[in-house]
């Protein structure tokens, strides 16, 4: 599904909300790191043969 067809409208009814908001925020944001060995040249291609199988059905 299309990420666009959300609707990304939101409200903020209450100063308690509103209070909730600023503090999610303005936090500091934990960045997680990917690691990368996980996912092997033969695996990527795996998954590509795969994926082109499903879409061309």
């Amino acid at each position: 599904m299309a990420t666009s067809s959300f609707n990304k409208d939101f409200t903020l009814s209450s100063k308690k909300s509103v209070e909730s908001f600023e503090r999610i925020i303005s936090a500091p944001k934990k960045s997680v790191k990917i690691n990368r060995e996980l996912v092997s040249p033969e695996n990527e291609r795996r998954g590509e043969q795969k994926l082109k199988q499903i879409l061309s059905r």
